[in-house]
Order: structure tokens, then C-alpha cells, then sequence
């Protein structure tokens, strides 16, 4: 019988393979091939709120014997929780001194450097820095407290050593690059000279945008905006600050970390039209994180919540994927040993620290944690409905 003709093209191909065959080539990539580029893992990025430095809390961390301030049992109890995900953040309302003599509390709050090497230690990524205690002490108490930060390695956003920086903080993780705004609308009646209002970022919509615009053409994935505003103990926002909430999101922020008012505010997720793209867009509001450490002993005030969230660049349509991971409220707990973030575990679940560790009255105090938690999470519409995924 006549063997088959073959044409060039099948004569090219045949060639061809058994040339990579004899040179043993490897062109074609397998999938497994660990030099392929891995696909998006996104970004696990850890929110809590103020830290209000009242003198008791501070007191506590005197140590008579070696007449230095140390913080760490503050956050001993949630360490790992802080350290866990790639970026963890929260607000620093206070300003920072190594001259333990001049500290103080409210009404003008004046902290020991110290607090920022705890905070370090603790797995703090970042610290927003404006609120309306930020120019408790004046332009001096901004350098000095950004200065003790930057000798401990741990950036800050919202205030401002010199007009050449930045009003907003770049963190490029995994892949992922993400701009990282902190404003205030309150400053207490205190005033910068004119000539540096820059030191602090104040809520100005026109400049917002314009710093969002710089972001954006630096290859900015997501923009992340701590924003101090509010009327204190309110436990709902007002319309007025659902209207400001919603205008960020419109401007293009992703999203907003509220503080200010001393107590856990609903979270809530809005779909705006993203303007930078055709398509609508997903932004993540939590209305109040509540206190993550103050002396404020009263019922709403003395607890705080946690958040993580997942962020991944979305390819189509453009923009940031946003999933809540995890949302933990947080109890500051005091006894004769000094203070304790301690988290809430559910009602349902045992607590992972002994039953004998834990007095009935701090038993029943985290229970009510737990249910006025519920309650102003749960009640409002568009809020999550469950504290465990899925959360919406």
C-alpha cells in the first residue's frame, strides 16, 4: 500500500518537535512550573480602632523598678491575632514624648514613646494619626510623635514632618499596592499657623480627590481612608454621615474606617460607580471601630471592634475585591494587674482562656459585649447579619 504524502507543513511540524525532542528544550511551561507567576493572593489587612491614652492606662504601664513605661501586656492577649495578617492598622489619638515629666491626658493627651515600641511588638503595620487630639501639643508634639515612630519602624499617615511628603501612605504587599489616607473634620478648636496647615490632613473634598488622582496614577490598587468624624457615643451614624461616607466612596476610596465616637458603629457595604472605570464598584464602610484602648469604663465605650479583610486585585471588571474575614468585638479589660485588650468569643463557644481565669462579672460583662455588639451590627439595613462568614 502507498505511505501517505505528507504536505510541509506537516513535514515543518514533525521537524520541529522532534527537535525539541533531541534537544531536550523545555518551551512549553507546565502548569506546576514554580517560575510561573503565581496568581493573586491578595492582602489580609487587620483594623481596630482609637487608642485613647488616658493616665490610668498609661500609669499602669509604669514599672517603679526599672522606671520605664512598658505597654506590651496591654496587648499580650491579641498578639498573634494583630501579628497574624500582612497589615494591621488603628489610630494613635494621642502625641508621643520621651519627656515622661510633661505626659498627660485628656483634655490634651501626651504619651510616652514607649507606646510605639509596644505597638511594633504587637504586629502594628501603620497608625493613623489624624484626630482631633492631634495638635494637643502643637507642631512639636506632630514631629515629635512622627519621629518617635520612624526611630521604632512604624509608618504613620495623616500628619506631616514636612509638605514634601506625601499626605498619604503607599504599602505595596504581595503584589498588591495600596494607599493608606487618614483625615480628620475635628481638631478641638486648635488651629495650625497658616503656613503648615499641611501638618495635618483635614477633610477638604477638592483635595481628596486630587491626592486620589496622585494615587491612582502611581498604580494604586485600592485606597484604605481612616476618617476621625462624628458626634460622640452616637451609636448610629446620622444622615449627614452617611452623605459624607458615601461621597469618599464616590470619590473613589474603597475603604473607610470610621473613629472618633467611642463606640462600635455599623458596617455596611455600598455599590457606587467607580470613577475610574465604567462599572460600579463595592465600597466597604465600618461607621465606627469603637475604642480598641481607652479608660472609658461605661457600657458601649469599653469595647471595640476588629476587622480583617482579604483584598485582591480584580482583573474584569477593574478594581478591589473586598471580603470581610473576620469581625471580632474587643473588651479593655482592667483588674488589679493593669489593663487587657481581651477578644469576645462567642456566647455559644468556650472561651479559649480557662474558666477559672475569667471571674463571673468579666464571664457576664463580655456576654453583654457580645449582644449589644450583635445589636447595632444586626438592626441596620445593608449591615452584616451574622458575626461569622458569610457576614452580608
Amino acid at each position: 500500500m502507498p505511505q501517505p504524502a505528507f504536505g510541509s507543513k506537516s513535514l515543518f511540524i514533525l521537524s520541529f518537535f522532534a527537535l525539541i525532542t533531541t534537544l531536550n528544550l523545555e518551551l512549553a511551561i507546565p502548569l506546576s512550573d514554580p517560575k510561573s507567576p503565581p496568581s493573586p493572593q491578595g492582602v489580609t489587612l487587620t483594623a481596630v480602632g482609637d487608642l485613647v491614652m488616658h493616665m490610668p492606662v498609661v500609669n499602669s504601664a509604669f514599672s517603679a523598678k526599672t522606671h520605664r513605661y512598658d505597654f506590651r501586656p496591654i496587648f499580650q492577649e491579641i498578639k498573634s491575632q494583630l501579628g497574624a495578617a500582612d497589615i494591621t492598622v488603628g489610630v494613635l489619638e494621642t502625641t508621643l514624648t520621651d519627656e515622661h515629666h510633661l505626659q498627660s491626658g485628656y483634655p490634651r493627651f501626651h504619651t510616652s514613646y514607649q507606646l510605639a515600641e509596644a505597638l511594633r511588638w504587637a504586629g502594628f503595620d501603620l497608625v493613623f494619626t489624624a484626630h482631633n487630639h492631634a495638635l494637643d501639643q502643637g507642631v512639636s508634639g506632630i514631629n515629635s510623635s512622627l519621629t518617635h515612630l520612624e526611630t521604632v519602624g512604624l509608618p504613620a499617615t495623616g500628619t506631616r514632618q514636612s509638605s514634601q511628603q506625601k499626605p498619604y501612605y503607599i504599602m505595596e504587599v504581595n503584589g498588591l499596592k495600596l494607599a493608606f489616607f487618614s483625615y480628620t473634620t475635628l481638631t478641638n478648636g486648635l488651629n495650625l499657623p497658616s503656613a503648615r496647615r499641611w501638618a495635618l490632613n483635614t477633610l477638604d473634598f477638592n483635595k481628596i480627590g486630587w491626592e486620589i488622582l496622585q494615587a491612582k496614577a502611581a498604580g494604586v490598587d485600592g485606597i484604605i481612608m481612616a476618617l476621625h468624624t462624628g458626634n460622640e457615643y452616637a451609636r448610629y451614624p446620622s444622615p449627614a454621615d452617611q452623605q459624607l461616607y458615601q461621597r469618599l466612596c464616590a470619590l473613589g476610596v474603597d475603604v473607610i474606617l470610621g473613629s472618633h465616637v467611642h463606640v462600635i458603629r455599623p458596617l455596611e457595604k455600598v455599590m457606587i460607580k467607580d470613577p475610574f472605570s465604567t462599572y460600579s464598584k463595592t465600597c466597604l464602610i465600618a461607621y465606627s471601630l469603637g475604642n480598641f484602648l481607652s479608660n472609658q469604663r461605661w457600657q458601649y465605650s469599653d469595647c471595640g471592634l476588629m476587622l480583617t479583610l482579604h483584598l485582591q486585585k480584580k482583573l474584569w471588571p477593574p478594581g478591589l475585591e473586598i471580603k470581610l474575614l473576620n469581625c471580632t468585638p474587643l473588651f479593655v479589660h482592667r483588674d488589679y494587674q493593669g489593663y487587657r485588650i481581651l477578644t469576645v468569643a462567642p456566647p455559644e463557644k468556650p472561651d479559649p482562656t480557662p474558666a477559672s481565669a475569667l471571674p463571673t462579672p468579666l464571664q457576664e460583662k463580655l456576654r453583654e459585649v457580645w449582644s449589644d455588639t450583635e445589636e447595632i451590627l444586626f438592626d441596620w439595613p445593608g449591615g452584616i447579619k451574622q458575626l461569622h462568614p458569610p457576614f452580608f
